[in-house]
This record gives C-alpha cells, sequence and structure tokens, in this order.
C-alpha cells in the first residue's frame, strides 16, 4: 500500500502541474484578447459617420487684446477664434472671405473656425467680438443679480 501511494504522488504532481500550466495559458489568451480588444480599429459606425462639413464665413478678423498671436472673427451670426490656414499679418483688421468648419464653444472654452483656405481679403475693419458668452453677474448661490433690489442707485430712501 505504500508503494501504492508513491507512485500516485507523482502522477499527481504531474497533473497539477499541467493543469497549472493550462490555467496559465488560458489566462495569457484572455489577457492577449483584451489588449487586442483595446487596440482594434475604430468600428464601421464610428467610421461611418460624416466629418463636420466645411461652409463659408464672411467677417472681421481682428488680434485679440489680450493675445496678439489669437485672431477672431467676427461675422452676423459667428464669433469664433481662428485656426488652421492662414496668414496672420494677411488677414488681421480686414474684412475675410473663408471657408472652414466651425467648432461651438460652450462654458470657459471659446466657439473655433479651423480655416480651410482664406477666399479673399477685403477692406479694413475693425469690429470685435467676445468670444466667451456672457456670465451670471450673481453675488454667489441664489444671490440677486446688480439691479435688481429696485429703487434709483445712490438715492437714500425718505422716511
Amino acid at each position: 500500500m505504500m508503494r501504492n501511494r508513491e507512485l500516485n504522488v507523482p502522477a499527481k504532481r504531474g497533473t497539477i502541474v499541467r493543469l497549472i500550466l493550462e490555467i496559465a495559458i488560458v489566462c495569457g489568451v484572455i489577457s492577449g484578447a483584451g489588449t487586442a480588444a483595446a487596440q482594434a480599429p475604430v468600428s464601421a459606425t464610428q467610421a461611418d459617420s460624416p466629418a463636420p462639413a466645411a461652409a463659408k464665413y464672411s467677417g472681421c478678423v481682428m488680434r485679440l487684446d489680450a493675445d496678439k498671436d489669437t485672431l477672431e472673427i467676427n461675422t452676423a451670426t459667428t464669433c469664433a477664434k481662428l485656426t488652421g490656414k492662414f496668414v496672420a499679418s494677411d488677414i488681421a483688421g480686414h474684412e475675410v472671405d473663408l471657408t472652414g468648419v466651425l467648432t461651438a464653444g460652450s462654458g470657459k472654452i471659446p466657439a473655433s473656425l479651423s480655416v480651410g483656405s482664406v477666399t479673399s481679403v477685403g477692406k479694413s475693419c475693425s469690429s470685435t467680438c467676445s468670444l466667451l458668452p456672457p456670465r451670471s453677474r450673481g453675488l454667489g448661490k441664489g444671490g440677486e443679480l446688480p439691479g435688481k433690489e429696485g429703487g434709483t442707485p445712490g438715492v437714500a430712501p425718505q422716511h
């Protein structure tokens, strides 16, 4: 009976070793599949979504007062920071016709217009706009806006 136990122990150890190796291989395959999925190409639904279309814009292009390297365009419907292909010294301070893709701004991020091409540069101009939308001037959470107190500013109440 001792001999039988001695013979089975190595057989059991071999089975255990094979089982551990098989588990390691399976884990490696699963790990590799996760890595491959993370590096997979863009799905068909993402690839099929159309890129934003370029449109034509006309307006006054000016340098920002705070940052002379940044240009803005002021059109009848848009105020946006210019990026893309243009020569700043050629278009700054002029009415410009251009083609580009507009990206809407939000909160603290201004709208931007990625210029594809400048169609024409016209006469001089000087109109500017505010890149960021106006914010609330409230006096804290739930505070009154200035001017909402009522009465005439600077006049003391009569008793």
